[in-house]
């Protein structure tokens, strides 16, 4: 067990308030209290609604040997807030960073013995990790069929050689303790690469403070979560900490340093830019930079990569109802190479998701063949354009979707897979999808027009409504998808399971139904309280019914026009 005097060279700005920190060893760290055991590390956090040194007393009792706080000692003891001297109170500047520096030591550094490639972004994170660990797995496993030495935390899972384990509701990127022990596990697992994905929430509370990153990638910024950060400039800075992180992991023997950006992103090429720039000179040396992009036409490819504007380049882009394909161009010692990548992924974001993945494994070094072969069997990850099937005669999606961005550009992915009704009319795209409570405002209507405009037909919903009036978030999309101006329908049916079975019932041949915002999630907040949830369940359902009552053919049953 490490001694709270061995953390004290390892901690941010840290002074012992109170107590002899020598003798203390602590087998454990949470910043929860109710989460204690005997001979446990408690650190309080001063969050935005509960001030964490408020449950020190109840730490205590439950077992804590030492307490972690920003607030001062004296200040805790005028507020009645007694810790008896026998529990050391070591004052620090950031408690959240300190959760990470006490958790990576708890766990002996883990990551200083891994591969460990960071994925950040608005839109794609999950998706992007997921293609890598399966280009890093093909390159690691001894057999076809066995897993390779690869680990993956996700907003959907963490994966460990292969095993996997939910990483809880709403989650976005685990707390601090949670990543070290994963990581922990990989390492003990023989794991020779590990993925994080690393959302502007989990950076911005320092949960991946303590990792050493070898390479950091960014697939997009755009519009959301200002109402966590405030200002865009707040959001672009919290994804900017996992590159700065760059510079300040530990050495590794023979592992290079990387920054993969997407060169097509006004929203984050400059920014990231800029804060790489910042490091290098305040830390004299340059991480290396790979940006990757797409260009419509071969000619535009190799213009980039003579121009050097793009280090990795998409081309030649050609869809069909199976599989996606393109050819990826890049150079190496001023020699241009390529090869063809075959997906099932559909849509130009798996595009770019495909090569923000191909750029990160070029830059760890792996060959063409191993990257085509792992993209080739990535089939999909749960939520994101997710086809469920019950023998409907029409096609139903579930997706993440959940900001304008991601809708716009779910919604045009789909538009080409409209076919044509059994009179020979043009299909529709139903589109089901709400607006989270508590969140940013601004994109409610800017969800609802954007669905007035590129789908046919728009079920507003529900979407976590939390402690918001769910009518009052439904009337903001409705009045964005009337302010479309084009004409389209749309029904306000807050129940979620009615409004996907609303979309199910009116659908025809030929139609798209898709249901947006909550991809991967298990659970829906009402209130303060968490209930079971399922998209992809509620659509199953919901075709079933309509399948059954129809008398297997899935016939319309309504149909508002």
């Amino acid at each position: 067990m490490p001694s709270l005097e061995s953390l004290l060279p390892l901690l941010t700005a840290a002074h012992v308030a109170q107590g002899e920190p020598a003798h203390i060893e602590f087998a454990g760290v949470t910043s929860d209290s109710r989460a204690v055991v005997p001979g446990a590390l408690f650190v309080a956090i001063q969050g935005y609604n509960v001030d964490g040194h408020r449950y020190i007393p109840a730490a205590l009792e439950k077992g804590a040997v030492a307490v972690i706080g920003t607030r001062p000692f004296v200040e805790l003891v005028a507020d009645g807030i007694q810790i008896p001297s026998t529990a050391p109170y070591i004052e620090v500047a950031n408690s959240r960073l300190a959760l990470a520096q006490v958790s990576a030591a708890l766990y002996d550094f883990p990551s200083r013995d891994l591969t460990v490639i960071g994925v950040t972004g608005t839109d794609g994170k999950t998706t992007t990790a997921t293609l890598i660990e399966s280009i890093a797995n093909v390159a690691t496993r001894s057999e076809q069929d066995e897993p390779g030495d690869v680990g993956v935390i996700t907003t959907v899972a963490a994966r460990i050689r292969g095993q996997e384990s939910e990483t809880g509701f709403h989650v976005t990127t685990p707390d601090a303790t949670e990543v070290q022990r994963y990581l922990a596990e990989m390492r003990a697992a023989s794991c020779r690469y590990a993925i994080v994905e690393s959302t502007s929430f989990g950076l911005d509370q320092e949960r991946v403070a303590a990792v050493d990153f070898d390479i950091a990638a960014v697939t997009n910024i755009t519009h959301e979560h200002l109402d966590i950060h405030g200002t865009r400039d707040a959001y672009v800075q919290a994804k900017a900490k996992l590159f700065r992180a760059l510079y300040t992991r530990s050495a590794k023997a023979d592992l290079p340093r990387c920054a993969v950006l997407n060169g097509d992103d006004e929203g984050s090429y400059g920014a990231l830019c800029a804060a790489l720039d910042e490091e290098s000179a305040r830390h004299d040396f340059r991480v290396p930079r790979r940006v990757y992009g797409v260009r419509a036409s071969l000619d535009e490819a190799r213009a980039a990569l003579v121009a050097g504007t793009l280090d990795v380049v998409a081309t030649d882009v050609q869809y069909t109802p199976r599989e996606t394909r393109f050819t990826l161009l890049w150079q190496d010692n001023d020699v241009e190479n390529d090869f063809e990548i075959v997906t099932p992924l559909i849509g130009d974001f798996n595009v770019y998701n495909i090569t923000c993945a191909a750029t990160v494994a070029l830059a760890l070094g792996l060959s063409p063949a191993t990257i085509r072969q792992g993209v080739s069997e990535m089939t999909g990850v749960s939520g994101r354009m997710e086809r469920i099937e019950a023998g409907q005669d029409f096609l139903a999606v579930v997706d993440f979707a959940h900001s304008p961005f991601s809708l716009e550009r779910a919604l045009h992915t789909l538009r080409p897979l409209v076919g044509l009704s059994p009179s020979g009319q043009p299909g529709r795209l139903i589109a089901v999808f709400g607006s989270a409570g508590l969140r940013d405002k601004a994109k409610r209507g800017l969800m609802g027009e954007i669905s007035g405009r590129l789908a046919d037909f728009s079920v507003v919903t529900a979407e976590d409504p939390r402690t918001e009036d769910l009518d009052l978030i439904n009337q903001a999309i409705a009045e964005g998808v009337r302010q479309s101006g084009v004409g389209r329908r749309y029904a306000v049916v807050p129940d979620r399971t009615e409004a996907i079975q609303l979309a199910v019932d009116i659908a025809q041949p030929g139609d798209v139904v898709a249901a947006f915002g909550k991809g991967h999630e298990r659970s829906m907040c009402y209130g303060t309280t968490e209930y079971p949830w399922s998209d992809q369940e509620a659509m199953r359902n919901a075709l079933q019914r309509r399948v059954a009552q129809s008398g297997g053919q899935g016939r319309q049953r309504g149909n508002p026009a």
